[in-house]
């Protein structure tokens, strides 16, 4: 018993633990209210089939990797057990008319659902920012800067939006990717690639980082003359690395084969824009976007060489870079980010949470790189205030409270719909494209800033 108060009582007095209890209230607000609710649907008819014994994706039923289904199989069995309605109640149909079918929150779930159904968003969230508490404090000189980061990150709008209005269980990509950096600092390979595994088993993008990763740490220091006992260590980091990656995926191998030839059949379909979260860089203006649209074809050519890309870059970086630890997280974030300039699917602005993290901890090396955070922060957030108007989050107020009344909220809606653009046709389809642009231009501007301090970091060394 004293060893329990002994260690609640550090608990409470660490330094992180009133911001954890601000931050978890803020999300405890969030969390009843808001859903972007198609990924809900996509999830239970996959599971239906599932437990049917049915392959969901043989027959096109699941969008999604195995390991989702591990998580969502209880809470969908717990809102069972309590009676919990996974039934959504709409916004009228003039709030979804003017092509407006992007909108974020445009239905509402059963509070109780929806609460269960983001308790894992919030433990992933709370891990990560603690996983960038640990790593900051690992590489930062100043004291200050590992709560400070973590109050960058457990704060920040942009993630607060994706994971509890949205809801989109990226998080869990973001936390493995970062995980799995921090482990390749410490020299943890087998550890690391478990998390490159298990990640991949929530969605496949951290494969495409783990694989140039995986040539890096066995051909690291190439650009020297090697001798056998670095050939054996980079053989043995090597082998763990892949063999972490293995144990995760290869009790899933059949269903993991089955999933890529279903993603890659439906890409066409991601890529193409025509309305809704794919607006990322285009705000569903079709005749502004009508290129992309006729040039599936060759895009999807380039996704699927992808994997080939990702490989001849990390051979250029072990030529011409000798990866230290700190490069090494440079590397991950370099590689993770690439992913948005190839990868077709990555469209959609929640995507950008895969990368937040690591901006995190890299500007405790550089702080130049708190400026590509805020930038890419802040172009997600103000996209999705931009789609249909800030006013449409106040729709659980309509619903639920006598605070605001669904006609107001439809008129407001509507007007802000069929306001004139400067660019386009409505104002909505500039800012998207506005925010969206700064987006792009964040992500570029990590991507320049990570080959520069690679290259600036050897020669300090070398010095």
């Amino acid at each position: 018993m004293q060893r329990t108060i002994s260690l609640l009582q550090r608990i409470l007095d660490h330094e992180l633990s009133g911001y954890i209890v601000i931050g978890l209230l803020l999300r405890m607000l969030l969390m009843p209210y808001f859903i972007w609710p198609y990924d809900i649907g996509a999830y239970r008819v996959g599971l239906v089939y599932f437990l049917n014994g049915y392959d969901p994706y043989f027959l096109h039923a699941s969008i999604y990797p195995p390991l989702v289904y591990f998580l969502t199989f209880p809470l969908f069995t717990v809102a069972y057990h309590f009676g919990f309605s996974l039934d959504s109640l709409s916004v009228l149909d003039m709030v979804n008319g003017n092509s407006a079918n992007g909108i974020v929150a445009y239905s509402q779930v059963d509070p109780w659902f929806l609460v269960l159904w983001k308790l894992p968003l919030l433990c992933f969230d709370v891990l990560t920012g603690i996983v960038i508490y640990s790593f900051v404090k690992e590489i930062a000189v100043d004291f200050k800067l590992p709560k400070r980061l973590f109050l960058v990150w457990f704060f920040n709008p942009f993630t607060l939006v994706i994971s509890y209005v949205h809801g989109s269980y990226d998080i869990l990509v973001a936390f493995f990717i970062l995980l799995g950096a921090f482990l390749l600092y410490r020299g943890n390979y087998l550890s690391s690639g478990l998390c490159f595994g298990l990640g991949t088993l929530a969605k496949t993008a951290p494969i495409f980082v783990a694989l140039p990763l995986s040539v890096i740490l066995l051909l690291k220091g190439v650009g020297r003359s090697l001798s056998i006992a670095i050939l054996k260590t980079n053989a043995r980091a090597f082998l763990r690395f892949v063999a972490g990656i293995s144990v995760c995926l290869l009790p899933f191998a059949p269903l993991l084969t089955e999933y890529s030839s279903l993603m890659y059949m439906g890409i066409s379909r991601e890529i193409s824009i025509t309305g809704g979260l794919n607006q990322w860089f285009f705000a569903a203006d079709l005749q502004r976007s009508y290129w992309i649209n006729q040039y599936v074809d060759t895009i999807q050519l380039v996704f699927s060489y992808f994997p080939l890309i990702c490989i001849i870059v990390s051979l250029i970086f072990c030529r011409f870079l000798e990866f230290g630890q700190k490069r090494i997280l440079l590397a991950v974030a370099f590689f993770t980010g690439l992913i948005y300039f190839f990868l077709p699917i990555t469209l959609q602005p929640q995507y950008l949470l895969w990368v937040l993290p690591l901006l995190v901890v890299i500007s405790a090396i550089k702080k130049h790189f708190l400026w590509i955070l805020g930038l890419c922060s802040a172009a997600g957030f103000f996209f999705y205030l931009s789609i249909q108007s800030p006013r449409i989050f106040l729709y659980p107020l309509a619903m639920y409270t006598s605070l605001y009344k669904p006609e107001e909220l439809i008129q407001y809606v509507s007007t802000y719909l069929n306001v004139p653009g400067v660019f386009s046709r409505y104002l909505r389809q500039d800012l998207c494209t506005l925010f969206g642009g700064i987006g792009f231009v964040g992500l570029l501007s990590m991507i320049i800033l990570l080959i520069v301090n690679l290259w600036v970091t050897k020669n300090e060394e070398r010095r």
